[in-house]
């Protein structure tokens, strides 16, 4: 029977490709991780890795383990979770990590939602960047993260996560930008287009041009503003944005800022904004009705 620490060693290598470099991250020798791999090849009665120079290039056979082994090292991880969780403690204060594009009106309902319950809870709300955020849930920094989705199955980090709901995604410009007078000049052409776009100065967010999201990405003349107030004042003299319909809704009313209709975007673009927590946190009663009342709140705030 094949042990944890096997699997852990043949998933480093694997994703390594080599044992100097899994037994870097590992901490150990790189002898120690080729004594774990030869153990768990004999444990299989088969090779796992061909050595080619510095390189441990994997068989067929390791291809088609290494995503069966994958899940069991984090099921491993989601019960050392677990089994921290449940040494429950009295909680007076949470912290809830949030992105900037977090509608400001949600995050408003969910504090009188969860101060309805909990009254006496001193609830810290604090923006940081997605990678920020998860660092913070894993070192106990921070209680929930409420974040946009990054399109893959799993998260970066060994946690869970709740959908809230989704964000309409739209172009945002000044009233007087340069895209808008080319709309106004060109009778035979009344829609902008991307390559317009392509002409103009973008503005994107710290944490959407961290997220790596193709379709917020699109103007070679990029500036990222970390700032969403920032941003929509630079908005006004210059460029333009792409982002959450739910967010500027405040700033149309005033006019200053209106909404660029795209050529090929006959419709908003969606992204899932989602609630991260570590496994097993929800075990206690007040982080379990904290995350129902977000979920709960989301439901009605995002429509």
């Amino acid at each position: 029977m094949h042990t944890l620490e096997q699997l852990n060693a043949f998933i480093m290598v694997y994703e390594q490709g080599s044992y100097s470099a899994a037994a870097k991250l590992l901490g150990k020798s790189r002898t120690t991780v080729r004594e774990l791999v030869i153990t768990y090849e004999d444990t299989v009665g088969y090779s796992l890795f061909v050595i080619d120079g510095r390189k441990a290039v994997p068989s067929d056979k390791a291809h088609q383990l290494y995503f069966h082994a994958k899940v069991v090292e984090k099921q491993n991880r989601d019960l050392h979770c677990y089994s921290q969780a449940l040494f429950e403690q009295e909680v007076h204060t949470i912290n809830i990590v949030h992105d900037v594009i977090v509608p400001l009106i949600l995050m408003c309902n969910i504090e009188q939602k969860i101060k309805s319950t909990y009254s006496y809870l001193t609830i810290n709300w604090l923006h940081r960047t997605r990678q920020e955020a998860l660092i913070m849930l894993q070192d106990g920094e921070a209680d929930l993260a409420i974040m946009p989705d990054r399109g893959m199955l799993f998260p970066e980090a060994e946690m869970t996560w709740v959908t809230l709901g989704s964000l309409h995604l739209k172009c945002y410009a000044g009233k007087n930008s340069p895209l808008l007078m080319s709309k106004k000049s060109h009778h035979h052409d009344t829609e902008v287009t991307i390559h317009h776009l392509q002409n103009e100065t973008q503005y994107i967010t710290e944490n959407f041009f961290s997220m790596n999201i193709g379709f917020a990405k699109v103007s070679p003349k990029m500036q990222i503003v970390s700032n969403n107030d920032l941003l929509c004042e630079l908005l006004k003299y210059n460029g333009w944005a792409a982002m959450p319909e739910e967010y500027m809704r405040n700033h149309l009313k005033s006019g200053d800022l209106v909404e660029v209709n795209i050529k090929e975007m006959s419709n908003s673009r969606l992204i899932s904004l989602n609630i991260y927590f570590m496994v097993g946190k929800d075990t206690q009663d007040l982080f379990k009705d904290t995350i129902n009342d977000i979920v709960e709140t989301a439901k009605s705030s995002l429509q």
